[in-house]
């Protein structure tokens, strides 16, 4: 997958809307084909699964349970 340094820790990400629930499971993949925070939520919305940047996770989980961040 390593394709002259533009792989990255990723995750395999899908949302239980009905539980409010993400689904994460690590990988790999090209930092290219990963999309944006917010083009991740308007598609996980949608109910599709999308593979989310490593670096981007702790953000996509901020917004996606803003009532459950810490003081």
């Amino acid at each position: 997958m390593a394709i002259a340094g533009g792989a990255c820790s990723a995750y395999w990400v899908r949302y239980d809307a009905d539980r409010r629930w993400l689904h994460v499971r690590s990988t790999t993949a090209l930092r290219s084909e990963c999309p944006t925070v917010e083009e991740a939520i308007e598609r996980l919305h949608q109910g599709e699964q999308v593979t989310v940047a490593g670096s981007d996770m702790a953000e996509l989980r901020r917004r996606m349970h803003p009532d459950e961040q810490a003081d």
